[in-house]
């Protein structure tokens, strides 16, 4: 694999973690399945103390 293939593979590893983590904490909070699904999805593209404080305010 090409360095630029490893590259694009580590971040989209680093991004479904983010995403999980966010989920998962979003959830352990109390917020119901569909936020925090919404929650990993921000969380995925970057705004992830956002994400998760949405999560729990809405």
């Amino acid at each position: 694999m090409s360095f630029l293939g490893n590259l694009k593979r580590k971040r989209a590893e680093l991004i479904e973690e983010r995403r999980t983590q966010a989920t998962l904490k979003a959830a352990s909070l109390g917020a119901t399945p569909e936020q925090a699904r919404r929650a990993g999805d921000r969380a995925a593209r970057g705004n992830t103390n956002a994400a998760i404080t949405s999560a729990i305010n809405t």
